[in-house]
Order: C-alpha cells, then sequence, then structure tokens
C-alpha cells in the first residue's frame, strides 16, 4: 500500500526475548571482566535454551546461531590479530577472541528474528544500525575491563561488513527452517491495518 509504513509492535515474548538478551549481555561482559569468563556462554545457553522451550519458532534457529557464533569468532579474531582490540588476561582464553564473546554474537542472533526483528531483510537500516551499536557494545565492554580497544574506526568497518553478512545468513537459514514470510512478519511485530496485535 503506497504511504503506508509498517508499525513495529512488541509482543510480550519479544520484550522477554529483548530483556534475556540484554541481561546475557550484561552478565557475559561483567563476568568477564571479574575473571569468570564462563558465565557469558552459560547465560547465553539457559536464556537461548529457555526460549526455545517457551517459543516453537526458535527451535529452528540452531543453524543461524552456528553461522553467527562462526563469523563473529572470525570477525573478532580479526581485530585481535591486527591489533585493532585486545583482552585482558582476566577475560578467560583466547584463540585469538574469547568463548563468551563468541557467545554474544549467539546471543546477538537469538535476538535477530525477534526483538530485532525489524532488522530481518533492511540491509541498509541494518548495517547503520550494526556501524552504530556494535562499536558502542565494544565500547561498554571496555569500560568494564573486559576487553582493550586500540581502533574503535576497526570495529567501526568491521560491524559495517559484518551485518549485511549475518542478514544473509539469517535468511539463508530461514529458507530451510521453515520460517516464511506471515511467520517472519509475526516475528518482526510488523502489523498492517487490520492486522491483528
Amino acid at each position: 500500500m503506497r504511504g503506508f509504513t509498517p508499525v513495529v509492535i512488541m509482543r510480550a515474548h519479544q520484550w522477554a526475548n529483548f530483556a534475556a538478551f540484554q541481561v546475557a549481555w550484561l552478565v557475559a561482559v561483567w563476568s568477564a571482566s571479574a575473571g569468570l569468563w564462563w558465565l557469558g556462554p552459560v547465560a547465553v545457553v539457559a536464556w537461548v535454551s529457555a526460549y526455545s522451550i517457551w517459543q516453537k519458532c526458535a527451535r529452528a534457529e540452531a543453524l543461524l546461531w552456528l553461522g553467527a557464533g562462526l563469523l563473529g569468532a572470525m570477525t573478532d579474531s580479526l581485530l585481535v590479530w591486527s591489533g585493532a582490540m585486545a583482552f585482558p588476561e582476566s577475560a578467560g582464553p583466547a584463540f585469538p577472541t574469547t568463548p563468551w564473546m563468541v557467545a554474544l554474537w549467539i546471543n546477538f542472533a537469538a535476538a535477530l528474528r525477534h526483538c530485532m526483528g525489524w532488522l530481518c531483510g533492511r540491509f541498509m537500516l541494518a548495517t547503520v544500525f550494526a556501524a552504530i551499536g556494535g562499536p558502542l557494545a565494544y565500547l561498554a565492554g571496555s569500560k568494564f575491563g573486559a576487553l582493550e580497544i586500540h581502533s574503535l574506526l576497526a570495529i567501526v568497518i568491521a560491524w559495517t561488513l559484518v551485518m549485511p553478512c549475518l542478514l544473509l545468513i539469517e535468511m539463508k537459514t530461514r529458507s530451510g527452517s521453515g520460517v516464511g514470510s506471515e511467520e517472519l512478519e509475526k516475528m518482526k511485530g510488523v502489523n498492517t491495518p487490520g492486522g491483528g496485535i
């Protein structure tokens, strides 16, 4: 419909998804700074598992989580190798990225079709969002002492390049998960005139 802008309305499960996503991020970053790096992966596994039990549509997202974890591991490893960032010893074993950072990429992917569903398929919007939000999350992590940033510009560039790749992974895994366009619109929280809330 010409001139119509979709309205994004968060449903109860999306608010729960958003809250769990934020809490898991906080636990992962705080615990890494406190030398309890393993708590982050545990928190992510716990909430993603619980959410998958509650929301049937989330059970088919394992390939998305795996793809995001691998993409994130490569991205952060390149940032470490390039000298753009580093991890203190308290943040746990690094290969060269850390398990809790990989868990945070899975954490992000687990929110992508739910509380962040409005980004799916919108490459330009998602890229701008990632170029701002990604580096801000890394900056916040550095304030906790979980990582050290040596080049914020490199992190901005990395997220600008990686977000479209993550959306492509989302699209490819969606086609194999049985999630259709109608289900995705429900996940996004997009309502059309006359549609139910």
